[in-house]
Parts: structure tokens; sequence; C-alpha cells
């Protein structure tokens, strides 16, 4: 009887990880959108003075960053998969 060989421990444990992580990523960029859309929908630019409108525009680059974490996360757990076939012996 042949016997499959196991994925390292290590490696499955990382490709979980960075499973959760880019799930997380993804609900903090989708809430940031949406924090940000409503702070653009219901402030008049009349009252977005300079604190407000830093905060305004930095919830906009801080939704970029989110969601390029995010992407970029999604090709790590690719590699960590790829690994975890070579591993088991799975093209």
């Amino acid at each position: 009887m042949s016997q499959l060989p196991s994925i390292p421990a290590p490696l499955e444990e990382a490709r979980a990880r960075t499973d959760a992580v880019q799930r997380e990523l993804e609900v903090a960029s989708a809430e940031l959108g949406l924090a940000h859309g409503a702070l653009e929908r219901h402030l008049p630019p009349a009252q977005r003075h300079a604190d407000v409108a830093w905060a305004i525009r930095q919830n906009a680059v801080l939704e970029r960053k989110v969601q390029q974490a995010a992407d970029e996360l999604e090709q790590v757990t690719e590699l960590l998969e790829q690994a975890q076939q070579a591993a088991a012996g799975t093209p």
C-alpha cells in the first residue's frame, strides 16, 4: 500500500492563516469603502474643513492600501497552494 506524501504542517498553517487574513482585509476594505461613501454623500463640501477633508482623503487612500494588501495576499495564498500541491506530489 503506497502512502501519499503529507503536506508539512507549517505550510498548511501558513495557507490557512493567509486565507483568514485575506478575508479580514477584504471585509475591512469593504467597510472603509462604505464609510468613505457615507462621508462623501452626507457631508457637504462647505463643511469639509481641514481635518475633516484630510480624513476623507485619507480614508480613500487607506481603502486602496487595504485592497492592494488583500490582492497581494491572494497571490501569496496561490503560491502557498502551489507549494502544498508540490509537497503532496500533485500537479
